[in-house]
Parts: structure tokens; C-alpha cells; sequence
């Protein structure tokens, strides 16, 4: 999707909304949060500096409109920003398009979007292209720099491995930026809601009980859906907007239901999914069946039969929550009940079975879930343990 027609006369008409050009709307980044204040120095680092960038963050985060900050932010900003973005409609011609957008891209950044969310097809397409030198070429002959982003983070990233290390190179430093999700900053919700409403032209008076429900709310579609909610409540004939508005877009606070979801994925109880779309239904299957493995989004639209984007509306819409939430929770889960077994198991035991890669991204999830980290939980069940025959003899 280039605007300018003189970049579009070496696309062809049916490969032209594989890419974005800088003269798009791109989203600022909002918050006067400690998050926000430090996304802004790493933006501000980044921008002067020359290294690649690589951006990691949940679907729905604003992983294109930070690389297109450090863009602008840098001395290459009178110079086009090229986007590949994950979404292909026409893999015949990936890597024509993906070396033709390097060249359009000509002194200034091409910014290739979500590679984790890539088809099989076209991972193995680009693990060539850079594992052959060929994109590297291009980019140093038209002095172009690197941005590439993921929907995992490097410590997390455990699909493929060989396939990142392959695009962002063994051996050549990079800024590794990773973008907390919206959930993360509830502090900023106010002003993002205010920004989106100016955009919109419209004033969006919300009661402060919907506002503690907007901040409360877990965002698994992230600003994207922020956006999308708001712009339906902006329809709204109502002056002043509801508990009962906001609600009806589907922002609910994760319910005891959201629990018992949890515990049927990790029993394979699936009776409780059989009313669901057929494609949620086959990766629910799979994902109770596989959790402990290397799993993705990807891997689980192929079994279901249909893309990757469709499978996380499918997710959203009738779970109310992201696939990677899901998975997270369903392996925090079954690691809390490892370590409840088995009060002496060692805490990297654990994390190897429940299917994390990194330790430390492993104690952070338990901690978010549970309250505690694991060797906490691990360090109560051995006191419970213990004390349990003397509270019997005591009866």
C-alpha cells in the first residue's frame, strides 16, 4: 500500500498492498507511565544509533509505529520507511517484493513485521535470502538499515531458533526493543483513550466506573483493540458512556469462567468448547494435547485449517483473550501442579516440562499468575508438607 506512484511503478498492482510506505498514519507513543518514559529513551537511543532493531511484543502492540519513531527520530528520517508486513497475499513474488522494497527503501529503513507470524513458506524463503547473503547485500549496497519485529521476545523465542539467529545474524549487534503489552501499562489507558477519541473527533465521557473497567480490563488485542472499542462506543447516541456500553463491546474482567477454561485445556476436558467455531475448536484440542511443546500460532492455524490472523479473532472473540495468554496460563497452571505433587522438584525441572525455554521468563509468568514466584509456592507447599502430620496428630 505505497502511495507515492513513482516507489509504485516497480510493484505490480496485485503485490502493492504487501507494503507500507511512510507517509501512513502511525500511532505516537502515549504515557506518562515509567514504562512509557522508558520506551521513549530506548526510542531516543535507537534513533542515534545505526545497529538493526528488532521489536518483540503481543499482537496489537505498536511494534510498526515505534520502528517508524526511530526512524524518524534518526538522521535518515527524510528517507523512505518500507514495510513487509506479515500478512503476504501473494507468495509467488515474496522475495521479488521483499528485494524491490529494499531497494525503495533506498537510505532510509525497510521494517520487516511479525516474522514469527510468517508461513512456513515464507520463513523458509527469507531463512534463504539472509542465510545466503542476499539481503544483507541489498541492504548494505542501498544503505538501507534493518527493523525486524516478533510477537515473542528473544528469551522467549523457542520456534525456530536457527530461524531468527539466521535473520538477525550471529554475530552482528542488535537493539533488542521489546514492547510491553497494554496491560502492562493501565496507567496510560486515560491518555490513550483521550488521544483516540481526538482522532476520532469525537468527546468520549466515560463513567468512572466504565473507566475502571477499561483499566482494568486485560486488552488481548492490545491498542488495536483499544482502537476498535472506542470507536464503537464513539457511535454511540449516549452523551455520557456506561459500565453497560462498555461491556456490551466485550470488555469483561477475566471471571472464575476464564479459570475453569484453564483447568479443561490442561485435562482435556474439551466438552465445554464444542459449541465454538470449528477452526477454535481443532486448536484448543491441540493446544490441550501439545502445550508442553514448541508451539505458535502458526503451528496451530495449520492444524486448524485456516490462517494465523483469523485464528486470533477466533481466540479474541470468544475467549476474550490471546492465544499466547492462553498458553501461558495453561503451562503456569500445570507447573503449579508439578511443584504441588512434588514439593522437592527442582524449579528448572519444572520450567523444562511445562514447556518455557527461559527460566527467567518462566518465574516472571508464574509470578504474574499465581502472586508468587515458584520458589515461593514451592518453598509454602514444603511447609505445608511438613506441618500436615502434626496438625493430624494434634486432631
Amino acid at each position: 500500500m505505497i502511495n507515492k506512484t513513482q516507489q509504485n511503478e516497480n510493484i505490480s498492482d496485485s503485490d502493492k498492498h504487501d507494503v507500507f510506505s511512510s507517509n501512513q498514519l502511525f500511532y505516537p507513543m502515549i504515557g506518562n507511565s515509567d514504562i512509557a518514559q522508558r520506551i521513549r529513551q530506548k526510542i531516543s537511543f535507537a534513533s542515534e544509533v545505526n545497529f538493526p532493531v528488532f521489536i518483540s511484543g503481543e499482537a496489537g502492540c505498536e511494534k510498526r509505529d515505534i520502528a517508524y519513531l526511530i526512524h524518524q527520530n534518526s538522521s535518515r528520517h527524510l528517507q523512505p520507511f518500507v514495510c513487509i508486513p506479515a500478512n503476504v497475499h501473494n507468495p509467488g513474488t515474496y522475495r521479488e517484493n521483499v528485494l524491490r522494497c529494499i531497494e525503495l527503501a533506498k537510505g532510509g529503513a525497510v521494517y520487516f513485521e511479525e516474522i514469527d507470524s510468517l508461513k512456513s513458506v515464507l520463513k523458509d524463503e527469507l531463512t534463504f535470502l539472509f542465510s545466503m547473503d542476499v539481503i544483507q547485500n541489498k541492504l548494505r549496497k542501498n544503505q538501507v538499515r534493518l527493523m525486524v519485529s516478533c510477537t515473542e521476545s528473544l528469551e522467549s523465542f523457542v520456534l525456530q531458533p536457527q530461524y531468527l539467529a539466521k535473520i538477525l545474524g550471529p554475530s552482528v549487534l542488535q537493539l533488542n526493543f521489546h514492547l510491553p503489552p497494554l496491560r502492562e501499562r493501565a496507567g496510560d489507558i486515560e491518555q490513550h483513550i483521550e488521544y483516540i477519541s481526538r482522532s476520532l473527533n469525537k468527546k468520549i465521557n466515560l463513567t468512572p466506573e466504565a473507566m475502571d473497567l477499561m483499566k482494568q480490563y486485560e486488552w488481548p488485542g492490545n491498542i488495536e483493540q483499544l482502537q476498535h472499542v472506542l470507536l464503537s462506543l464513539a457511535s454511540l447516541p449516549e452523551p455520557v458512556v456506561t459500565v453497560s456500553d462498555v461491556m456490551n463491546c466485550g470488555v469483561r474482567i477475566r471471571t472464575s469462567r476464564q479459570v475453569d477454561m484453564i483447568d479443561c485445556l490442561l485435562h482435556q476436558h474439551l466438552e465445554a468448547f464444542q459449541h465454538y467455531h470449528p477452526a477454535l475448536m481443532k486448536a484448543l484440542n491441540f493446544l490441550s494435547h501439545n502445550f508442553q511443546e514448541d508451539i505458535s500460532l502458526t503451528r496451530m492455524s495449520e492444524v486448524s485449517y485456516t490462517s494465523a490472523s483469523h485464528l486470533s479473532y477466533l481466540f479474541r472473540k470468544h475467549l476474550n483473550v490471546s492465544f499466547k495468554t492462553i498458553l501461558c496460563q495453561v503451562r503456569v497452571r500445570y507447573a503449579q501442579q508439578l511443584i504441588t505433587e512434588n514439593p522437592h522438584i527442582k524449579i528448572t525441572d519444572v520450567c523444562m516440562s511445562c514447556g518455557f525455554g527461559d527460566l527467567s521468563h518462566f518465574e516472571k509468568m508464574f509470578k504474574r499468575y499465581i502472586g508468587c514466584t515458584p520458589r515461593q509456592y514451592r518453598n509454602h507447599q514444603r511447609a505445608e508438607k511438613h506441618c500436615q502430620p502434626l496438625e493430624q496428630c494434634v486432631a
